[in-house]
C-alpha cells in the first residue's frame, strides 16, 4: 500500500506483482512498474498464471508466457530494478494472481486493460481489483508512457493522499504537468463551490511537490465531457469511489464508455482500503 516514508516523501511500492500474459504490452507495463517501485531497495515479481487442465495449449502458452516474462525480467535489469520470474498454475487467473500476491505480500498489483483500443475492462481484472488485499493498477494504454506530458486527474471531493503520491511518483519519472478536473451540472451546479474545491486541491497538490494546474468542467454527460477533454491530455487517472464523481462501482458500464470514449491512456487505481 502507499504510504509516506520518514522523509515525508513515498518513493514508491517495495514490492509489486507483475501478471503478464500472452496478450500483455510488456514494454509499458514494465516501464510503468519501473516507475511505481522503490528504486533502492523494491522487488517486483513477475508471473505468468495457466489455468489448470488447459493443457492442450500448455506448450505453445507456455512458451509464449515464459518469453514475456523473461523480457519484462531482463528490461527490469537494465532500469537496475531486482526482479524474480514465475511460471505457474492455477484453478483460474485471477486466483492464481491473488494467491501469488498474498504469498508474497504484495503492496500492489499492476495489470494490462485488454490489447483492443476499445476493449472493456475484463470480468478478471474487475475480480482482481474487488478481491485483492493489495493496491491495483490498470493500465489501458494509448500511448507510449515515455511520451506522457499531461496528465487529467478528475475528482469529485478532496484528492486522497494515496493517490496523490502514486501520482507524484508518475510526474517525477516523466515530468507530465498535472490537471485536476471537476465536472458541475451546467444547468444547476454551484460553480464557485467547483472553483474552490480545485483551488484547495491545487493547494494541496504543493504538498507533493506537485504544481498542479485546475479545470471546471460543466456538463451532463460524464463520458462525453471526458472524452471532449481527454484529447489535450495524455493519460486520465480515475479512482473507484471517493475522488470520482461516478457514484458507482468503478466496473460498471459508465466507467467502459468513459474508457472508450477517452482519447488518451487510463490508469485506473484502487488503493488497499478504499471500497
Amino acid at each position: 500500500m502507499i504510504s509516506k516514508k520518514g522523509n515525508g516523501k513515498w518513493t514508491g511500492y517495495e514490492k509489486i506483482l507483475l501478471p503478464l500474459g500472452h496478450k500483455a504490452d510488456i514494454n509499458n507495463l514494465t516501464n510503468l512498474t519501473s516507475f511505481l517501485i522503490e528504486k533502492r531497495k523494491g522487488e517486483v515479481e513477475l508471473i505468468h498464471v495457466m489455468p489448470e487442465g488447459q493443457y492442450s495449449r500448455v506448450p505453445k502458452e507456455w512458451r509464449e508466457g515464459s518469453k514475456r516474462v523473461t523480457e519484462s525480467h531482463h528490461r527490469m535489469m537494465t532500469l537496475g530494478i531486482h526482479s524474480n520470474r514465475k511460471m505457474t498454475t492455477a484453478k483460474s487467473v485471477e486466483r492464481g494472481i491473488l494467491e501469488e500476491a498474498y504469498d508474497i505480500d504484495a503492496d500492489a498489483i499492476i495489470l494490462g486493460w485488454g490489447p483492443k483500443p476499445k476493449s472493456n475492462i475484463s470480468n478478471m481484472a474487475s475480480h482482481i481489483m474487488n478481491n485483492s488485499h493489495c493496491d491495483v493498477i490498470i493500465y489501458k494504454n494509448r500511448n507510449d508512457l515515455d511520451d506522457i506530458n499531461n496528465i487529467l486527474y478528475p475528482i469529485a471531493f478532496e484528492p486522497d493522499p494515496s493517490r496523490m503520491n502514486l501520482i507524484s511518483r508518475i510526474i517525477e519519472e516523466t515530468g507530465a504537468q498535472l490537471t485536476i478536473a471537476h465536472m458541475i451540472d451546467k444547468y444547476g451546479g454551484n460553480e464557485q463551490k467547483g472553483q474552490n474545491l480545485l483551488d484547495r486541491a491545487v493547494k494541496d497538490a504543493k504538498n507533493y511537490d506537485i504544481e498542479a494546474e485546475s479545470l471546471l468542467l460543466k456538463g451532463k454527460d460524464v463520458e462525453d465531457e471526458v472524452g471532449k477533454v481527454s484529447e489535450d491530455f495524455d493519460l486520465l487517472i480515475i479512482g473507484p469511489s471517493g475522488d470520482w464523481w461516478v457514484y458507482q462501482t468503478l466496473f460498471g458500464k459508465k466507467t467502459d464508455k468513459i474508457a472508450s470514449k477517452a482519447k488518451c491512456s487510463i490508469l485506473l487505481h484502487k488503493y488497499s482500503k478504499e471500497e
